[in-house]
């Protein structure tokens, strides 16, 4: 039954890790989850032990482990859902014209976006910049 269990959690891992992390970082950010996830794994049956001691109550390593799953739970349920749509800085596939038309206008449109967010950073830094120049008695533009 354990097994069941196991593999259901399991078989989504190779589709769920990858759609979480951009394309030019995957390989990298995913290597850190694993080990992080496995300093963790292999610090619990010490952890387990020691309040096991310190709490002389043997059931903390279940409370233990519901803490952890709550955890999980929150986690799977607060993620985005990825199906049916490319995965982060993959590069786009049309089927046929019209869709690669639609992509190439989707682009444009955000690449024009990420323009005007960056004329109004770049203005508000220089009426930054100035206010620092007025406050600073030897600068002078």
């Amino acid at each position: 039954m354990l097994a069941v269990i196991l593999n259901c959690f399991i078989g989504v891992m190779a589709s769920t890790l990858p759609a979480m992390f951009p394309t030019h970082i995957r390989y990298s950010a995913l290597a850190a989850a694993f080990n992080i996830s496995v300093l963790i794994a292999g610090l619990t049956p010490t952890l387990a032990a020691s309040l096991v001691e310190s709490t002389q109550n043997l059931m903390m390593p279940a409370y233990y482990l519901m803490v952890i799953a709550v955890v999980g739970l929150i986690t799977g349920i607060t993620m985005k859902e990825t199906a049916n749509r490319p995965l982060k800085g993959a590069t786009p596939a049309a089927s046929d014209i019209q869709e690669a038309k639609e992509i190439l206008r989707e682009h444009y449109d955000n690449v024009e976006q990420k323009i005007e967010d960056i004329d109004a950073e770049i203005e508000e830094l220089q009426k930054k910049r100035s206010r620092l120049v007025d406050q600073h008695p030897r600068i002078n533009e």
